[in-house]
């Protein structure tokens, strides 16, 4: 299983990838996946691309076929490809490719999709994407290309706890692949509150943490333009094993996408380096983008922390602040 994260620049939400091992070959068999329930899931796709054997010119509709089922805590929505034709030996004879999707055992939406290959042992794609924040199910797919077919509400499965990819015969699973876009808000919370984060801040004695405030900047505007005046908080993370890892939280000062950043969420993330003083440096934008190759932070006489963008031409400057 190989997994990937990487920011959307569309949607502006992280999101994390997972390729499950292929080529698999289903016989009358299924391949069950779990999926991410929590909270900071907003969207969720299932990718399969597979070829189905046994569906060649017959009449009516091939005893071959396949589909993906989603699994609720106390419901199902089944989605299924079959092939044939429709009327077979007949001048006017064509070929069918049905889609038919069932909630539990009521069929809710059934039509002859056109972009579907025919032919045994020629792949196809069934893609579902599951928008759980308007509670909808995209039903979309194809032989060369990917093509929408539906949108369904989707209402008790707005969260299912598995999809199954199941074959009525033999299936040749060329891929199969999960991703899932996570809410900003969710996906970059550090867990501090702010009063904690007060606290734990008064009681340190080392000299990176604490409180930075915005100082200055250089910068130029064809290449970037800063987010906000940010005051930023410096905290050393708790969960890393390599002493010096730092998070970087947003506490205020955001003019761009301001009511996305919530104090004490993730803005970044500092790691040492084998020179005093100097840091790699993570950096998550104002309108969620990740960066994280090509710049660096300093901090200099332990009250000026400066982060570094060359590529994008931009310097920005924090002055530490006194804890009162």
């Amino acid at each position: 299983m190989i997994s990937t994260r990487s920011v959307s620049a569309q949607s502006r939400t992280l999101t994390e990838r997972v390729y499950f091992p292929s080529p698999v070959e289903l016989r009358d068999s299924s391949i069950t996946v779990p999926l991410d329930t929590s909270a900071a899931v907003r969207n969720c796709r299932v990718d399969v691309r597979g070829a189905m054997s046994g569906i060649g010119e017959r009449p009516g509709l091939a005893r071959a076929y396949w589909g993906l089922k989603l699994i609720g805590p106390s419901d199902t929505m089944t989605v299924t490809l079959r092939h044939g034709n429709s009327s077979f030996g007949d001048i006017l004879d064509r070929r069918v490719n049905m889609l038919t999707v069932a909630r539990g055992k009521d069929v809710i939406f059934e039509k002859d999709i056109a972009a579907f290959e025919s032919s045994s042992g020629v792949y196809n794609t069934l893609r579902l994407d599951l928008d759980r924040q308007n509670g909808e199910l995209n039903i979309s797919g194809g032989g060369k290309s990917v093509t929408d077919i539906c949108a369904l509400p989707v209402g008790r499965l707005a969260i299912p706890s598995a999809v199954t990819v199941w074959s009525q015969g033999v299936l040749d699973v060329a891929s199969l692949s999960l991703e899932i876009s996570l809410s900003p808000e969710q996906a970059l919370a550090s867990g501090w509150t702010q009063e904690a984060l007060m606290d734990h801040l008064r009681a340190s004695t080392d000299p990176v943490e604490g409180y930075w405030q915005y100082l200055d900047r250089e910068n130029d505007p064809r290449y970037a333009r800063p987010g906000g005046r940010y005051l930023l908080a410096v905290v050393r993370n708790p969960d890393s094993d390599v002493d010096g890892n730092y998070d970087i939280l947003y506490v205020d000062g955001a003019e761009t996408w301001r009511d996305r950043w919530h104090p004490m969420m993730i803005k970044g993330r500092l790691r040492p380096t084998i020179f005093l003083d100097h840091y790699d440096l993570e950096w998550t934008d104002a309108v969620f983008e990740t960066i994280d190759r090509d710049i660096h932070a300093t901090i200099t006489d332990r009250s000026i922390l400066t982060l570094s963008f060359p590529l994008l031409k931009t310097t920005m400057r924090f002055s530490r602040m006194p804890m009162k």
